[in-house]
């Protein structure tokens, strides 16, 4: 790599260019956000439109963000080797110490939670077609 090139990229015409293997992974990653989101989706609407109790959308959502906590925290454990001490000292230094940036982050976690459950009910009411081009109109919007 030349002197202007960040690590992992490589020099091509004299500019810093991504190895080709992350070209192929960017359309693999793009193909499997777009079956998960469809999926999601569909899945969601089904389960909400059966006849009988309903869950909570609340609990859903809840649920749906200790599970992403979780696998946060291992990634990071593992990120840290297995060593419990570094990472139990990661966590302290960014919730406690920074508490700050932590409360910063809290306002939009509460307005995407509420974006949440609105979806819930959003996807109880409409058609999934619908429901799918109106919430992708989110991304133009922001």
């Amino acid at each position: 790599p030349g002197p202007a090139c960040r690590p992992g990229f490589t020099v091509c015409f004299s500019s810093c260019a991504p190895p080709p293997g992350n070209k192929k992974l960017k359309y693999i990653s793009l193909a499997i956000l777009v079956v998960q989101n469809a999926s999601l989706i569909l899945s969601i609407r089904y389960v909400r439109t059966l006849p009988g109790d309903r869950f909570l959308s609340t609990t859903a959502v809840v649920l749906a963000e200790v599970l992403k906590v979780l696998t946060c925290l291992l990634l990071i454990l593992v990120q840290k080797r297995g060593s419990v001490r570094e990472f139990v000292g990661l966590l302290y230094d960014a919730i406690v110490v920074q508490y700050m940036d932590t409360l910063k982050l809290a306002v939009p976690s509460l307005i995407y939670t509420l974006q949440n459950n609105l979806q819930y009910v959003a996807i109880s009411n409409l058609p999934a077609a619908t429901f799918q081009v109106t919430y992708q109109l989110k991304i133009l919007t922001t």
